[in-house]
């Protein structure tokens, strides 16, 4: 009778210490903390420069916001990789830096007991890494019961965004659109949203018809009409031809694509390998190259700013 009585007893006890296990399990992922923080999505760089910039824009952030906390992920698992590696370029190579992923950030948040969340997309148009993002953080709501996430839009989303960058952009090149044509670099999608690249040009087309908008690629790319090559064929059609043209990104840092695609130095002959700067250069223009991203001008990082207000 003991025996049983004892046996009894040790079940018992293993089922409460089993039962508790799953009640520790559930209060950790059910139970919310009340911290409102904010979360800044970016591509990412591998480049020094862009990290001024993303250090531009988190000032810019907690002066606006000064009563949450900021928090930083990064959408370029190819770039996170880089430089936990070390492998970053210039005066990075060699430094381990660790980023997170937007899924990283939130349940790190998550854990350190945020409950309410905005995150405000730092992309310039709302293509593919903007639905990925969206998809992630509909995944995050279902994982966690009872968070608030509210998403602020990137930066060309509404029509009135692309007319006041149209606008802030133009007064930015005002000297540099009296010596000669300026021509932005966008990136370009497959996405329907490369349109946008287009809407822009037309309003900074309406302040002066020299302005260009191009993209590495996406539709606008293949179809011809936003690739060097488009824009060159625009270029020769100029009366009176010109002879000075300003390069510059139309993306939130100077980083990869400014460095190469568009100010690179390949020493290529084959057009379609070249550089913006030698394609231009090749054609007989003298190339002025303006290596600051969007996230360097403060009146555009009001824009993201504004959007992450008005986040839902």
């Amino acid at each position: 009778m003991n025996l049983i009585k004892k046996s009894a007893i040790a079940l018992c006890a293993l089922a409460m210490v089993f039962t508790g296990c799953s009640d520790d399990d559930n209060d950790d992922k059910n139970t919310l903390g009340d911290k409102d923080g904010i979360l800044l999505v970016t591509f990412g760089s591998s480049f020094p420069d862009p990290q001024e910039t993303f250090k531009n824009i988190d000032n810019v952030a907690k002066k606006r916001f000064a009563d949450k906390t900021i928090k930083w992920g990064y959408t370029s698992d190819l770039i996170i990789n880089k430089l936990r590696q070390g492998n970053g370029e210039g005066s990075l190579n060699g430094k381990i830096i660790d980023n997170d992923t937007p899924e990283e950030a939130l349940e790190i948040m998550f854990k350190d007991g945020f409950s309410k969340f905005d995150v405000q997309s730092l992309h310039v148009i709302p293509g593919e890494e903007f639905d990925e993002l969206e998809e992630a953080i509909a995944e995050f709501k279902a994982k966690y019961e009872g968070v608030t996430v509210k998403v602020g839009r990137p930066l060309l989303d509404s029509d009135a965004d692309i007319k006041a960058v149209a606008e802030i952009m133009a007064d930015k090149f005002a000297t540099e659109i009296t010596e000669g044509p300026v021509l932005f670099m966008g990136h370009g999608t497959p996405h329907a949203a490369d349109a946008q690249y287009l809407k822009l040009q037309n309003e900074l087309q309406k302040i002066n018809a020299n302005f260009f908008v191009g993209t590495v690629e996406g539709i606008g790319f293949d179809a011809g009409t936003t690739s060097i090559g488009g824009i060159l064929a625009e270029l020769d059609k100029l009366s009176p031809k010109a002879t000075k043209v300003t390069i510059t990104p139309l993306m939130s840092i100077a980083g990869d694509h400014a460095n190469n695609d568009m100010n690179g130095n390949t020493g290529e002959t084959d057009p379609a390998e070249q550089s913006w700067k030698e394609r231009l250069e090749g054609k007989g223009y003298t190339v002025n190259t303006v290596m600051k991203g969007l996230g360097d001008y403060n009146e555009i990082n009001k824009i993201w700013m504004d959007h992450l207000e008005d986040a839902e």
